[in-house]
């Protein structure tokens, strides 16, 4: 049901002319063309060689302050051997592929004849995680002062003990990812800081000192998991009913006071469904609509909030993926290189920009010139 879409035709860069002299099949001459068809075939010819590029650097000594001083130049970084595309390359092979350390030092050597080590590669790796900490520390700023953020976190092993991967995801398309050992609220508040919007997010405690949106589709899961009896039916049905209401009210956008007023409403009626399905076959769901009163109509009040985490789980499917690929993180340095790079293609990803040109920015700026 979708419209079709038929790539843009490409202009040639060279022309190619087919022709025959005589029929395969019989031998005989076959004369002028009766028509001539165009085809364009698009290719990456080989060969995809490296570039060997030596720089000669002046060094200098200040006769003023006694500083040494270098020449600059985009194309070399001051630190290591690889160049500026090639640590690109590798780190798109690892990140956006997710290929395995060993799997991109085959496939550089298959496609470019270049040979390097594991711990070669990882070691350029590092590198650019170092070029990424300054543009991270602006994200965590970018995250401070944003409106409101959907936040998860998932289990992640280092060095095969439990540690934990959060995610903090604002409108804007800011995507944070954070490795630590806990999975406490002293997480949130390092990220967060004194955050004075709104986090979206399930029913964990850790998110309870600010001000939140409890995610609905997480409510959902619950009350449809405890639909075995006929209280639990109707418990079901009702919050089903409400989330439906829920959606209608924000697809109208009404205003601000007509959305304060459908809030204090919505938020006595959650109340008194509470009450209302007071039993033991709805305990469970009961006491979790009752934890989170008072915060599941938040979204009411902030136009464009979703009333879902759903796009913090977005933002967490990667990641789910890359932990059955990897099992472990080796080393903790390698858990917080993984996410600088992470988060900074994440975050170009989800705003429109194409990671390969603005990493080859980042690293000439950050490892070539500064």
């Amino acid at each position: 049901g979708h419209r079709g879409a038929t790539r843009k035709r490409m202009e040639p860069d060279e022309v190619i002319h087919l022709s025959m002299g005589q029929c395969p099949h019989c031998n005989h001459d076959l004369g002028e063309p009766i028509k001539t068809e165009t085809k364009l075939i698009e290719d990456l010819p080989p060969p995809r060689k490296i570039k060997v590029t030596q720089f000669d650097t002046d060094v200098y000594r200040c006769p003023n302050c006694g500083a040494e001083v270098r020449g600059k130049h985009e194309d070399c970084p001051q630190v290591g051997t690889l160049g500026v595309y090639l640590l690109v390359y590798i780190t798109m092979l690892k990140y956006h592929l997710r290929g395995p350390v060993r799997k991109v030092r085959d496939f550089l050597y298959y496609d470019t004849t270049f040979e390097i080590s594991p711990k070669g590669v990882m070691d350029g790796l590092l590198r650019v995680g170092d070029a990424c900490k300054n543009g991270y520390e602006d994200l965590i700023q970018r995250i401070r002062r944003s409106r409101w953020v959907y936040a998860d976190e998932t289990g992640m092993k280092v060095n095969g003990e439990r540690w934990w991967l959060w995610i903090f995801r604002t409108d804007n398309g800011d995507v944070l990812t954070v490795i630590r050992r806990s999975r406490g609220k002293d997480v949130p508040q390092e990220i967060l800081g004194e955050y004075n919007g709104v986090v979206i997010a399930d029913g964990w405690r850790a998110y309870n000192g600010f001000t939140l949106q409890r995610c609905w589709a997480h409510l959902l899961r619950v009350v449809d998991d405890c639909d075995a009896s006929a209280e639990g039916k109707r418990l079901s049905a009702d919050i089903h009913l409400k989330f439906d209401e829920l959606k209608e009210i924000l697809g109208k956008d009404p205003p601000i006071e007509e959305r304060e007023q459908m809030k204090a409403r919505l938020d006595r009626e959650m109340e008194e469904l509470v009450e209302r399905y007071d039993c033991k076959e709805t305990e469970k769901p009961r006491t979790y609509i009752k934890n989170g009163l008072g915060r599941w109509y938040t979204c009411l009040l902030y136009p464009g909030m979703e009333p879902t985490n759903n796009l913090g789980e977005q933002a967490m499917r990667e990641h789910v993926i890359m932990r059955k690929i990897i099992g472990t993180f080796r080393s903790e340095n390698g858990s917080a290189n993984y996410q600088y790079i992470a988060s900074m293609l994440a975050t170009w990803k989800l705003q429109g920009k194409n990671p390969f040109e603005e990493l080859e920015s980042l690293l000439r700026r950050e490892l070539c010139l500064k």
